[in-house]
């Protein structure tokens, strides 16, 4: 469909924005571009080149992580400020699309130049773009497989995509279902489901079998199991001891895998379990880590409850403090206000969008819980709100919307 000459001024606008917020953070941020996570993609990525294939730095199979965005790194050469540049093109790419997207699917330019402008402005989203992390690639695939899904056109290259989502981020491991249940209640063709859902699960089995070949464990990442251990049996058993909850993390992590080790070294009669590869050990800390879980159910309960209102309502302000030159009470005051209101608008926005388009609705709404509960736990932060952050703010500015055309006394529609 060919653009007007309005949405063309609309895209200008739109990318410029994108542009500017992006290069503007990556200008005056400082030049740290790592996490404690990015040397375990930096690691596997470095031996890809030199031909030692998919392996940590010892020379064991790398079992951690996926090699969705090693590959890329690799691609780059491991240069991290072109793979960082990219990063933030992303973005400005993203902000282009969403704009596309509710503009055509909504029919509102109103809303389309909304949530484009306030995906553009989001902080985590900036933040995370300057990082060597999965955020960015993994948002920009998840999206282009959501509009798949949206218009049921092409699922099975939306499969095919899917599969590789996982390699970038297992988190996404059984979003398959997700998708598979909006198109079910679409009156999508159960065949063409089928085929979506084989064509999914084709990358992820294969490199889970490529797992139980090397390490005699069916696994798609041992991160799972170090995970579970680590942030949420020791997050249930931390929200528990009702004191300074990062605190108690620590303590109860620390006391978790000591007994842990202990406890597989007794079972399998070895000296050392740090000496397990990773694979194996996880394995055995996923089994005690749903022991410690169904002992402390209601601990549990509440961690969840915990990470999804962190999830959602972490403003990821440092971020922002690094580059602002206001005081950072005022930038904590205004970005942790800003992060709720925008939560009151997705709200809003959800049930406008549900009596307008119920199937759109469903997807977003579906697509957004499913990523912040599946990383509701000890770990929680605003990173783990960024994958879905063009469709919240899809939401939000259905809201705005919905807000401002009944203060109006206007109908909902398109604009």
């Amino acid at each position: 469909m060919a653009l007007s000459t309005r949405e063309r001024i609309d895209l200008i606008v739109v990318g410029a924005v994108s542009l500017v917020t992006n290069f503007l953070y990556f200008a005056y941020a400082a030049p740290d571009y790592f996490f404690p996570d990015s040397f375990t993609y930096l690691e596997p990525a470095r031996n890809l080149l030199h031909g030692l294939g998919f392996t940590t730095g010892n020379g064991i199979i790398e079992t951690m992580r996926t090699p969705g965005y090693p590959v890329l790194l690799a691609a780059f050469g491991l240069r991290v400020v072109p793979v960082i540049v990219f990063q933030h093109l992303l973005n400005a790419a993203l902000a282009v699309a969403i704009y596309l997207f509710v503009a055509r699917r909504i029919g509102s330019r109103f809303v389309a130049l909304t949530a484009a402008v306030l995906f553009a402005i989001d902080t985590p989203t900036l933040h995370y773009a300057n990082k060597i992390l999965t955020e960015s690639l993994f948002t920009a695939l998840l999206f282009v497989i959501f509009v798949l899904v949206a218009y049921n056109r092409k699922l099975p290259l939306a499969g095919a995509l899917t599969g590789v989502l996982v390699l970038i981020r297992p988190v996404a491991i059984v979003y398959f279902i997700v998708v598979a249940l909006c198109l079910g209640l679409n009156r999508v063709r159960a065949r063409t489901i089928a085929a979506y859902i084989a064509l999914a699960l084709v990358l992820p089995i294969g490199w889970e079998l490529r797992n139980l070949h090397h390490t005699g464990v069916f696994t798609i990442s041992s991160i799972g199991g170090t995970n579970m251990l680590s942030y949420r049996a020791a997050g249930a058993l931390a929200i528990e001891d009702d004191g300074n909850f990062d605190a108690d993390l620590v303590e109860e992590d620390k006391g978790l895998v000591e007994d842990a080790d202990a406890e597989i070294q007794a079972k399998l009669h070895i000296q050392d379990a740090e000496d397990l590869p990773d694979a194996v050990r996880s394995k055995y800390y996923s089994q005690i880590a749903w022991r410690v879980l169904r002992q402390h159910p209601r601990a549990a309960a509440m961690l969840t409850l915990r990470g999804l209102l962190v999830n959602l309502f972490d403003s990821r302000w440092e971020g922002m403090e690094v580059v602002s030159r206001f005081p950072a009470t005022i930038v904590q005051h205004g970005l942790d206000a800003f992060t709720a209101i925008v939560f009151a608008f997705a709200a809003i926005g959800a049930a406008a969008l549900w009596r307008r388009d119920w199937n759109l609705a469903l997807l977003l709404v579906a697509t957004i819980g499913y990523y912040v509960l599946i990383s509701a736990g000890g770990e929680a932060e605003s990173r783990f709100r960024v994958p879905v952050v063009p469709q919240y703010m899809m939401l939000a500015a259905c809201g705005i919307e919905a807000v401002r055309r009944r203060n109006a006394g206007v109908s909902p529609a398109g604009s």
